[in-house]
């Protein structure tokens, strides 16, 4: 079968060949005998040239090619003629191409035309891509000629020619439009940021710090946009905007859709969402905070069956660790296991992000207790921490929220009853800063502990297999995963469905509000008395 359409191809390229390398010259001294003027000469050859490639463009193959192309020169000449003589009064149908500079004897009225045409056309030239960008600036900004441009970007000539004739048309496009910029041009919005799992490279937080990428996502949150309607709801020149979306791609915070459209690839959660969220945490807090508290005590009993020392933790303060210790278990398993190191990044990380809209209140108030912790040669530290500076749980246990990973193996040689007097010298500074930091505590002249719940041979494990056999357990779970429904189907209402695999990290992640809200229970109702703003666990 002949393909035409690939035939007619092959010869227009051919004719955009022969009309750059055998028309450009005739056709600029054509114009300089019109005009006179080596400038204007070199505009209008230009309009000629950029004019005979665009109607190959839409496939007219002339068969007399010579006639034909000085038939366009002389029309676009009489254009060029009519408008020189007959300056328009505004920019409306204005080409770039034929804008005129400013000549010492001009009035008043045509400056200011002029000026607004230059104020126009400095505005659209923000607003294309910098392909088009580069050829425009360096042809029209700086007097560079057709062969220099493709020279100096490694392009064919008449490539240069076709993009120059369509930055053209974009441009005029745009002067004649009425554009206006979207409110984040000049009122950013500011979203709050979690993250779960691990970021060997930074990731996500690195990407995140400043209000362009901030807001660039959200606008392209739940609203697949295009890198030029982002660059104009945001006010930044387009060139900008590719290189900021750009790096938030290779970061995977946004994802480019097959239409070439740009969509944020997590949830940002609106105030209406987490207001929702929080109302239903508010009520499961107040419906089970004291069962949960109650459950607790069980497993503090169940864990000095199973030899599982608390350091120097007062009796409430264990039964506080082991409350926050069931309520993250709870969660977890209503949820999915690992929910929370489910993703895996290209920077070999598992880290996971939610955004959360500025502007959200719930009815109950809250301390907010973070989990955190270090892992490293298969030992661990975590634990529940609030904010330094909490006015509710303001007493700081530890100083820091976990010790540094490298300690973990003094940790361990301390577990296992090792003698800090056989410690090399690396090891007593380990330990000295263990003990500096409340890490560890040494019992006057007797053993230095380390001052947490410790989980040795997967004591953890075995005291939750405990606990699921007690019934309080199981009812809690079984309203715990009615929780996760309700939730789940709140984020199912704001986020898209391209989202939908994820659903129940963020449900997850909108949780994490809950530990919060039963903390502040037991201290407002008396079941938890003290101050402490920590609670740890080291794995070993």
């Amino acid at each position: 079968m002949v393909n035409h359409e690939s035939d007619c191809k092959t010869e227009q390229e051919s004719l955009k060949r022969v009309l750059v390398e055998e028309y450009e010259e005739k056709v600029f001294y054509f114009c300089l005998k019109k005009t006179g003027s080596s400038t204007e000469a070199e505009d209008l050859a230009s309009d000629i040239l950029l004019n005979c490639i665009a109607q190959l463009d839409k496939g007219n193959v002339p068969e007399q090619f010579a006639a034909w192309v000085w038939k366009i020169a002389r029309n676009r000449y009489s254009v060029w003629a009519g408008r020189r003589h007959w300056h328009a009064e505004s920019v409306s149908g204005e080409d770039i191409g034929e804008m005129e500079i400013a000549v010492e004897t001009a009035g008043l009225e045509e400056t200011m035309v002029q000026q607004d045409e230059l104020r126009l056309l400095r505005r659209e030239l923000a607003f294309i891509s910098s392909e088009y960008w580069n050829i425009v600036t360096a042809y029209y900004m700086d007097g560079r000629k057709i062969r220099e441009i493709a020279q100096s970007l490694h392009l064919p000539e008449g490539t240069v020619m076709a993009k120059l004739h369509r930055a053209r048309t974009k441009l005029k496009e745009g002067m004649d439009m009425a554009r206006e910029f979207g409110t984040r041009s000049y009122n950013p919005e500011h979203v709050n940021f979690i993250a779960s799992g691990s970021q060997p490279s930074g990731l996500p937080w690195t990407a995140i710090q400043r209000m362009i990428p901030m807001n660039i996502l959200c606008e392209a949150h739940n609203n697949p946009s295009t890198v030029q309607e982002l660059a104009v709801e945001l006010g930044i020149a387009l060139p900008y905007m590719e290189e900021e979306t750009e790096l938030l791609v290779r970061a995977e915070l946004l994802k480019k859709l097959d239409n070439g459209k740009l969509l944020t690839s997590f949830f940002i959660s609106p105030v209406e969402c987490q207001n929702e969220i929080n109302e239903i945490v508010c009520t499961f807090g107040e419906q089970h905070a004291k069962a949960l508290w109650d459950l607790a005590g069980v497993a503090l009993e169940k864990a000095k069956g199973l030899g599982i020392p608390t350091g120097e933790y007062s009796e409430e303060d264990a039964q506080m660790y082991f409350a926050l210790f069931l309520e993250q278990r709870l969660e977890e398993t209503a949820v999915s296991n690992g929910i929370y190191e489910s993703f895996r990044r290209a920077d070999g990380g598992t880290w996971g992000l939610m955004g959360l809209e500025e502007g959200a209140h719930q009815r109950l108030p809250a301390s907010f207790f973070n989990h955190n912790g270090n892992y490293r040669g298969g030992l661990s530290w975590d634990g529940f921490q609030t904010m330094p500076g909490e006015r509710t749980f303001w007493k700081r246990r530890y100083h820091g929220d976990v010790p540094d990973c490298r300690l973990n193996t003094t940790l361990k040689e301390l577990v296992e009853g090792a003698n800090p007097a056989d410690f090399s010298d690396v090891e007593q500074e380990h330990l000295e800063d263990l003990i500096d930091k409340g890490f560890c505590v040494c019992r006057g002249d007797g053993p230095v502990v380390v001052n947490a719940v410790v989980f040795q041979n997967s004591a953890d494990k075995k005291l939750m297999d405990v606990m699921k056999t007690v019934p309080e357990y199981i009812s809690l779970w079984e309203e715990m995963r009615q929780l996760v429904s309700e939730a789940r189907e709140v984020v199912s209402h704001y986020a898209i469905r391209y989202l939908q695999e994820d659903f129940l990290y963020y449900v997850a992640m909108s949780l994490t509000e809950l530990r919060s809200v039963f903390a502040r229970l037991w201290k407002d109702t008396g079941c938890y008395s003290g101050e402490s703003a920590q609670f740890c666990a080291f794995y070993c």
